[in-house]
């Protein structure tokens, strides 16, 4: 039975997804038991460390398989018939993807802060805003909203590119993230590892589209938070306080935050326009197609504002348990110095710093003989490791804990299995929205409105497998940085999207409004970038991107009035079914 037959009762739909939900995080639960157990009674620990990831990420695969389907409705939307709570889930592992390269320290010349308060009101506004008006409009994406409303062929292309562009970022980011991580748990080379990352991202999104995606997303969500929450958990069952202010050992805290600081003026210029990094990355984050997955799913236009407070409650929640673990590792690796010799520095010490998760003496020695010679070459090096000769990555401090408190590999692989599956999704997400663009869009809304469900999807699943398949033979070669791509995705959401969205409100702008603003953002900035010289910093790119957002605003609305105002326009109707209509205002799709 499904929803368009009668006697269709949503209930009896809730009840099946929450069965199946139960059903899988029992199995879960007792994967986590088996794992515990095998690393008590002796087995290897490399053994019990890569069943964590394995395990998960062919939960995922399978999830993505068992989902295929060859109807628009469901590849394009999940059926539309997601839960708000889940959609949280789903939305809080995107969310965490795309924080995980600007983990503190933070090489990029912005601060702590900016970041933090940018990524949280871009999420808040992509679950607040822009999810729930995209859900209510029935579109599949960002790009059909645009298509649909502005009806002129140049910003219809425009916006494509722009939206391909920075989804693809998104997508080689994500796997990129993904390929590091099974590096590190592995031990495999970077062609396997892309080989494998690619087919594991293939399968969760090719055959279902959306609907594996979604799933897989809310998977990683739940893997995220008991990677997270575990070695917590255990400390507190010990008796112990964790380092947090007011739930925990405020003291403790702040001597952990004062070492991370240290680490980060190591490795990082200080912040000087806060504000406009948090303004751009709230622009560009908040109209990031790949975000905006979750919401396209759900039920109705409540459900995706409750997918989006629950997104933003688990964000923080998360983010709140992250910041206790690295405040925990930075105090156990304080302890770990103390009056240590660099002849004596611990075997784990040099599998992380042969990895590049920490330096010792400013390298990334693998052998004692290298400790010894880089720590000599410093000046005042008394034979003692001191707290400065130590500089910890984010990614050690947050996978670390369990290996520095001795709790067992069990607990070490169920935060990379986490911290891999947020990246395979993220990567979805992305190249899901890339081939979305270039196929549906492009192929439907564009060029052939009476074309075959088939062929569309055929197209779409094409574009989806090049893709994914050509990112996995550059990357190895490359080395892609994932945090660059992922600000050039919000930055050029910030200038071409946030703007579009926002003029589409806007009665009065027309299709070629719309474009002059489109060309006005690029341009303005362009001229700043290029202006400044050099290799952009944070705040400057962030600079460019608030001032191309607000040229594109005020030359959109400006061209507005250069013509009457025509109560029949497409703006009209838009915005009379946005604010009266119960949703679907675009009409439903062909073949949904």
């Amino acid at each position: 039975m499904t929803q368009d037959e009668p006697g269709w009762d949503d209930r009896l739909g809730r009840a099946a997804i929450d069965g199946r939900v139960a059903f899988a995080t029992a199995i879960f639960l007792f994967s986590l038991g088996v794992f515990i157990l095998l690393d008590r009674i002796g087995a290897p620990e490399r053994l019990v460390a890569l069943l964590g990831p394995v395990i998960a990420l062919i939960g995922l695969a399978a999830l993505g398989f068992l989902l295929r389907s060859m109807r628009i409705s469901s590849f394009h939307a999940a059926g539309r018939a997601a839960p708000g709570g889940y959609a949280g889930l789903a939305l809080m592992a995107l969310g965490a993807g795309l924080a995980t390269p600007f983990i503190p320290p933070v090489p990029m010349g912005a601060s702590i802060q900016g970041l933090l308060l940018g990524l949280g009101a871009g999420l808040a506004l992509a679950g607040f805003g822009v999810g729930p008006m995209l859900r209510k409009t029935g579109a599949f994406s960002i790009t059909d909203l645009l298509a649909w409303r502005f009806q002129n062929m140049a910003l219809k292309v425009g916006a494509l590119l722009f939206v391909s562009l920075a989804s693809l970022c998104v997508g080689l980011s994500g796997l990129s993230m993904a390929l590091r991580g099974l590096n590190q748990a592995t031990a495999m080379g970077p062609m396997a590892c892309a080989i494998v990352a690619a087919a594991l991202v293939a399968v969760i999104v090719v055959p279902g589209g959306l609907a594996g995606l979604f799933w897989s997303a809310a998977g990683a969500g739940g893997l995220l938070i008991a990677g997270v929450a575990a070695p917590l958990v255990v400390i507190i069952a010990s008796g112990a306080t964790i380092p947090l202010p007011m739930l925990g050992d405020p003291a403790a805290f702040a001597q952990a935050m004062a070492r991370i600081e240290e680490w980060q003026r190591a490795v990082s210029l200080p912040g000087g326009h806060d504000g406009l990094i948090v303004i751009a990355i709230a622009l560009g984050l908040g109209a990031l197609a790949p975000m905006l997955a979750p919401a396209i799913a759900t039920q109705s236009t409540t459900e995706a504002r409750r997918g989006g407070l629950l997104g933003l409650f688990c964000c923080g929640l998360l983010g709140l348990m992250a910041l206790a673990v690295m405040a925990a590792s930075a105090l156990a690796l304080q302890t770990e110095l103390t009056g240590l010799r660099s002849a004596d520095t611990p075997a784990f010490l040099l599998d992380a710093s042969s990895r590049g998760l920490i330096s010792l003496c400013g390298r990334h020695p693998a052998t004692l003989a290298q400790v010894r010679e880089a720590c000599e070459a410093l000046p005042g090096f008394s034979g003692v490791l001191r707290g400065s000769d130590l500089v910890a990555s984010g990614d050690y401090l947050l996978l670390g804990l369990a290996q520095l408190r001795g709790f067992g590999p069990a607990f070490s692989g169920l935060a990379m299995a986490g911290r891999i599956a947020a990246a395979l999704v993220l990567s979805a997400a992305g190249f899901l929205t890339l081939a979305t663009a270039l196929g549906h869009d492009a192929f439907y809304r564009m060029h052939a409105g009476t074309a075959l469900s088939s062929r569309r999807l055929a197209v779409t699943r094409l574009i989806l497998l090049i893709a994914i398949a050509a990112s996995a033979l550059v990357l190895p070669g490359v080395g892609v940085n994932p945090a660059p791509l992922i600000g050039i995705a919000i930055g050029v959401s910030a200038v071409t999207v946030a703007p579009l969205l926002l003029l589409s409100l806007w009665p009065r702008a027309t299709g070629q409004d719309a474009a002059i603003a489109l060309v006005a953002g690029v341009g303005v900035a362009e001229i700043v970038l290029l202006a400044a010289g050099g290799s952009p910093s944070a705040d400057l790119s962030a600079g460019a991107a608030v001032a191309g957002f607000a040229a594109a605003i005020m030359a959109g609305v400006g061209a507005s009035f250069l013509h009457a105002p025509d109560p029949t326009s497409p703006g009209e109707a838009f915005l009379h079914g946005l604010l009266h209509q119960d949703g679907d205002v675009l009409g439903p799709d062909k073949g949904a």
